[in-house]
């Protein structure tokens, strides 16, 4: 019994991944806004029955793919002692963030960019919003960020989110030409500055197993 289910859970995983893959090779080849379920089911080899036993429709299997890629944040792990080195600090889920990101930079450099879903470009945002709000708290306590002097936090917040996702298409339409260390170090001091508190991002990982649903709170 417990192979049988083992079993079933690998065809679904590589059923889903055959999915995402064809997802992201059409976007590339057509915009995700020509590609239609037949369009991605053809190229995975995969039936529009089965496709539906997944995912209602190419919206839904594009946020359950952004939601897997964003566990590479919350179960990033720590990257301790750059800081006492004297190095820069490398934020480590963003850093796994940026490595996937390149590995399919054709991918998102059409989906950020001017060509690409609204829907897309927002949640990117607001899930990098919803990040850096998450660290703040857990560096700062619940009253992070209240300065009087300063701008509201939720702007803060919002510009930092915008402006970092901002800083991803500029590093792929350079061709990636720095490393996603330097762009993760660049960005980080960035969203430290914007947000007007050092962020610490590359230390920030919670070593206990529920530190992935911390991230979705």
């Amino acid at each position: 019994m417990e192979k049988t289910a083992q079993n079933e859970d690998l065809r679904v995983r590589r059923t889903r991944k055959l999915l995402q893959e064809a997802l992201i090779e059409l976007t590339v080849e057509k915009g995700f806004a020509a590609i239609t379920v037949r369009d991605i089911t053809e190229r995975a080899m995969v039936n529009r029955s089965t496709f539906y036993r997944h995912y209602l429709d190419k919206y839904d299997l594009l946020d359950q793919y952004m939601d897997e890629v964003y566990t590479l944040i919350a179960d990033a792990p720590i990257q301790p002692g750059r800081a006492a080195r004297g190095e820069p600090e490398v934020p480590a889920g963003l850093l796994s963030l940026l490595r996937h990101i390149q590995q399919y930079s054709d991918f998102y450099r059409v989906m950020l960019g001017g060509e690409g879903d609204a829907r897309f470009i927002e949640r990117y945002r607001q899930n990098a919003e919803r990040r850096y709000r998450y660290l703040l708290n857990l560096l700062y306590g619940p009253s992070a960020g209240d300065n009087p002097d300063l701008p509201p936090l939720d702007l803060r917040l919002s510009y930092a989110s915008a402006a970092s996702t901002g800083a991803i298409l500029w590093w792929l339409e350079h061709g990636q030409a720095w490393s996603p260390e330097r762009l993760a170090i660049w960005i980080g001091q960035l969203v430290s500055a914007s947000v007007g508190l050092p962020l610490r991002i590359g230390a920030e990982v919670d070593p206990q197993p529920s530190r992935a649903a911390a991230f979705n709170r």
